[in-house]
């Protein structure tokens, strides 16, 4: 049995080269795209989202069966401030940076 040589014809080498370039160049800008920062502590937004839902609004949590509305926002935002629970839960911090993010979030849109 003669045995015969896999030769890539004239069109196909160039193809194959400009194919294998595409994907090259599509991985590249692919992986380019998704590097973002991570969000800080110190953005006190983040940290009114975080600390709300990891310590006030979770499952058994003091707001885990509260739905806050606009209105509902506003008396809340007060209470961080005067009630007790809320006082020895959260530190200052946290308070503040939870009463920006509700501000924020029920803030209206432009």
């Amino acid at each position: 049995m003669k045995k015969m040589p896999y030769r890539l014809s004239r069109i196909t080498k160039p193809l194959l080269f400009m194919s294998l370039l595409t994907l090259i160049s599509i991985s590249f800008s692919a992986s380019a795209s998704v590097n973002l920062a991570p969000p800080s502590l110190d953005d006190p937004y983040y940290l009114g989202q975080l600390t709300y839902h990891k310590k006030l609004a979770c499952g058994t949590c003091p707001l885990s069966t509260t739905t806050l509305d606009a209105d509902a926002a506003k008396d809340f935002v007060i209470s961080l401030e005067t009630d007790k629970q809320f006082t020895e839960l959260l530190t200052d911090k946290e308070r503040s940076a939870v009463a920006f993010y509700i501000k924020e979030f029920f803030a209206p849109r432009h």
